[in-house]
């Protein structure tokens, strides 16, 4: 578990509220939110989260809006609902993954989910950054093509040497690669 994760909990009033508090206490979240549903898109935008819980219904409204609205800020999201609701509910949010629990809540299943949907999300957050970094690799790579192109067109050299010529560039500025193809792409297309 990281060092400080937080949740906030939209539920309406009374006991089943008081138990998903003190399961989140128990679990080690150290910022707990707790809101009635007022306000609640507000809450979403001016805090960051680590999970958002759901206890459906709201005082205001039903909550899948709610739910889906965290996920797509990239909470964890877990919505519980009346047993005989989350079939539908499932149907209804389809691959959002958002986890449903139904009622009576049992404490051991909370405990579980929090682990699960909390280890998802940080899973999830991993294979972002990954496609980021994997974004720019790419795009770092075609710059240096297009280098490469442009040497081969102006210069009437192979590829192999204009590589060469980009990597001795780049040693020879104490630059990186993509720098270096960046600087004769400046040169050679005015």
């Amino acid at each position: 578990m990281s060092e400080k994760q937080s949740i906030i909990i939209f539920s309406a009033a009374g006991e089943t509220l008081d138990n998903i508090t003190l399961t989140a206490k128990e679990y080690g979240f150290n910022d707990i939110s707790v809101s009635g549903g007022d306000g609640a898109r507000d809450l979403l935008v001016q805090n960051s989260y680590d999970l958002v819980f759901v206890n459906t219904p709201l005082e205001n409204e039903f909550g899948l809006d709610l739910a889906a609205a965290a996920r797509k800020q990239g909470c964890g999201v877990i919505i519980s609902a009346a047993s005989k609701l989350c079939r539908d509910i499932s149907e209804k949010i389809g691959d959002m993954d958002i986890f449903v629990l139904p009622r009576p809540l049992n404490k051991q299943l909370l405990l579980q989910t929090f682990r699960f949907v909390l280890t998802a999300r940080e899973k999830e957050q991993e294979l972002l950054d990954k496609n980021v970094e994997l974004e720019k690799r790419l795009q770092d790579t075609k710059l240096v093509d297009r280098a490469k192109c442009v040497l081969v067109e102006y210069l009437r050299i192979s590829e192999q040497d204009a590589h060469r010529q980009i990597q001795k560039q780049a040693m020879d500025m104490r630059i990186p690669l993509v720098a270096a193809a960046r600087e004769i792409l400046k040169t050679y297309e005015m």
